[in-house]
């Protein structure tokens, strides 16, 4: 008897292993599935969390291809495939006409642009959307040729963009920074905007190879100019130069706080950038000088701020309290011409912080 017990036994034995084998590769089978799905999933979506943009491109992956902002979020909807990751109709080198009017621009390029500057590719989802803000006064002789280089520009490289063009009301002496910081807090209302690309009305790129996609760090894109014979930034007077075009997302821009809303007159504003972006322990980065080539369009020279490098060398952490959350400017008139979105803006008085620049009410130095 007790041996018949001890054969169940040994069979009762046998059977929980082997229960135990099958129970075990099934659930071996269903984690390999779910890693599985979790890579494919990672592969398309994991460099969003580094941009700090949470997920903004999926949002408008069932958009149709129609602009950006409000204007489309109630547009018809339908399943169209992602733009490919290299756009397939770039150029490389690209040649600068600088004497084109408004009016020759809209010729061009209007039928194919939504009111406000919008567009975005009709036969694919594009990767990034931009907003690209533009401070503006006294250039309108260069608008033409800014919109005419700009839109096929970006067309090609297939982004959800729109423009637009902050303009500094009054004759105070001008103030870029603080027009960058209200071009970003208007156009983020109409987005958001995966990034946001900060640019002088009179920088154009020469090699569309140059992608205006956004970046992990902010980008500074204007890294070899006409102006400067074309010498990259690392190999200027000082590699700190972060003006005339650069790139940020949301996260950091909200990071650094915006730009400096201190520095009125010519100059000093995109340094102290640089140094914000240092002290939030992120880096600048670049494209190689041989497409990020800039042609600078001639222009009248500007005031400049003489006070500007005491001012920079007490950017010791201001950031802090200087910057978006101490802006205060009201939008005078926000208009809708067939190739940008024009907002004229009261940015405030250079009286402001008139004993921290002597330099301020003076006209006597200019640069260009």
């Amino acid at each position: 008897m007790y041996g018949g017990g001890g054969c169940l036994e040994g069979r009762g034995g046998q059977w929980a292993r082997v229960v135990v084998a099958w129970v075990s590769r099934a659930h071996l089978l269903v984690t390999l599935v779910l890693i599985l799905a979790a890579c494919m999933l990672l592969s398309t979506t994991s460099h969003l969390p580094l941009l700090g943009i949470d997920g903004t491109l999926r949002r408008y992956q069932n958009l149709r291809s129609l602009g950006m902002g409000r204007e489309a979020k109630g547009a018809h909807t339908q399943v169209v495939p992602g733009c490919p990751s290299t756009p397939p109709h770039l150029r490389g080198k690209v040649e600068v006409e600088e004497a084109v009017s408004v009016g020759e621009a809209e010729a061009r390029h209007a039928q194919l642009v939504r009111p406000g500057g919008f567009w975005s590719p009709q036969h694919c989802v594009a990767r990034w959307s931009l907003a690209l803000i533009v401070p503006y006064r006294d250039r309108q002789h260069q608008v033409g040729a800014f919109l005419n280089h700009m839109h096929p520009f970006l067309q090609r490289q297939q982004l959800n963009y729109s423009i637009y063009f902050i303009e500094q009301e009054g004759m105070d002496l001008f103030n870029r920074a603080r027009l960058l910081n209200v071009g970003f807090l208007e156009a983020r209302k109409e987005g958001p905007w995966d990034c946001y690309a900060f640019h002088d009305v009179d920088m154009l790129p020469e090699n569309d190879f140059h992608l205006y996609h956004c970046s992990a760090q902010p980008r500074h894109l204007a890294v070899a100019t006409s102006n400067n014979n074309y010498r990259s930034s690392h190999n200027l007077p000082y590699n700190t130069y972060f003006g005339g075009a650069c790139l940020m997302t949301e996260g950091h821009i909200r990071k650094v706080n915006g730009w400096s809303n201190i520095y009125w007159g010519w100059g000093a504003e995109d340094d102290d950038m640089w140094r914000r972006i240092a002290f939030a322990d992120m880096a600048v980065w670049r494209y190689p000088p041989h497409y990020a080539r800039y042609k600078m369009i001639k222009h009248k020279s500007q005031v400049v701020n003489q006070n500007r490098y005491k001012m920079l060398e007490r950017n010791t952490g201001r950031f802090i309290i200087d910057g978006l959350n101490s802006l205060n400017y009201t939008v005078k008139a926000t208009t809708r011409y067939p190739l940008y979105t024009h907002i004229l803006a009261d940015i405030g008085s250079s009286n402001e912080n008139r004993d921290s620049n002597p330099a301020v009410g003076s006209s006597k130095s200019r640069r260009s």
